[in-house]
């Protein structure tokens, strides 16, 4: 069959790369990789080289977006099916395999643009360990990947047939409200391990593609300590603690250098392989998680 398994990493485009450094590593408490050239920050989270790429450019977007499967066999069959579909594919290069650390990298686009990366055999450093900046009990990563990004996109059926038709994503609900910030607002989740969901797509007037990033951290007071780290920093959150209805994640969101929102969440609901029951909400959240508007 072959699929997805998990989010490997994304990369960010922004437009004041030392405001994501003070920001990804004083309040996040991510670890800066230090070797790295000019107008390329790197984010690491655990003990891969690095999860989060923030390279400089006037997007203030995501623009790629690093998938995985196992094995090389899953590789091939994805690529397999990719190519009878008509997707336009190629394989990366040497050395963009090298940089991101990778065996072998497939390059492609989705229905609605976005820069997909698919690789298997991602490098590890379990011989130096997370080191966070900060007193951090770490993120949950491992077999459910970097977190979960919800993209916005225009074409959301297409998107949703597109990752799992072809990928092998397997939609675990969906949520259509009347009030998301004032708004209406359709979305649909995806998984591709015991995560609720790693991709979640719907359409929002919001002028970027990439509505949030979600990274789950291993304690439930770090959601507090970073909540307060925030609040000590010119960084601005935007939705208030709450809990979500369907992936029960506990967390708040803060707005980024670039105007992307960050979830810092704890405790999302893992998924087991034989529930297939699909449901559909009316809100995004049990309780909590109110649009905070600008002071």
């Amino acid at each position: 069959m072959g699929q997805v398994k998990r989010l490997a990493y994304i990369q960010i485009e922004a437009t004041d790369l030392e405001a994501w450094r003070a920001f990804a590593g004083g309040v996040l408490g991510c670890e800066i990789v230090s070797d790295t050239a000019p107008g390329d920050l790197r984010l690491r989270v655990d003990d891969r080289p690095w999860r989060i790429q923030v390279t400089e450019g006037p997007r203030n977007d995501i623009v790629v977006v690093g998938l995985e499967v196992d094995c090389g066999e899953d590789f091939v069959a994805i690529h397999t099916r990719l190519t009878d579909a008509g997707i336009d594919v190629h394989a990366g290069s040497a050395e963009l395999c090298e940089a991101r650390g990778v065996r072998e990298l497939l390059c492609f686009r989705d229905p609605a643009g976005m820069e997909v990366e698919l690789s298997y055999g991602s490098l590890m450093r379990p011989q130096q360990p997370f080191n966070s900046p900060l007193a951090h009990g770490g993120f949950v990563t491992g077999d459910q990947g970097l977190g979960h990004v919800m993209l916005v996109v225009e074409n959301v059926a297409e998107v949703h047939r597109f990752y799992c038709e072809l990928l092998g994503f397997v939609t675990s609900d969906f949520v259509a409200t009347d009030n998301y910030g004032g708004q209406k607002g359709s979305f649909v989740f995806m998984r591709c391990n015991p995560r609720h969901h790693s991709l979640a797509i719907g359409y929002l007037p919001l002028g970027r593609r990439l509505g949030h990033l979600m990274l789950q951290v291993r304690e439930f007071d770090e959601v507090g300590r970073t909540l307060d780290r925030v609040h000590q920093s010119p960084f601005r959150q935007t939705r208030a603690l709450g809990r979500h209805i369907n992936d029960r994640m506990f967390s708040f969101y803060v707005e980024s250098p670039s105007g992307v929102q960050i979830e810092c969440g704890w405790g999302g609901l893992e998924v087991e392989e034989d529930d297939l029951e699909v449901r559909t909400y009316d809100v995004t959240s049990a309780w909590g998680h109110q649009h905070l508007l600008p002071k």
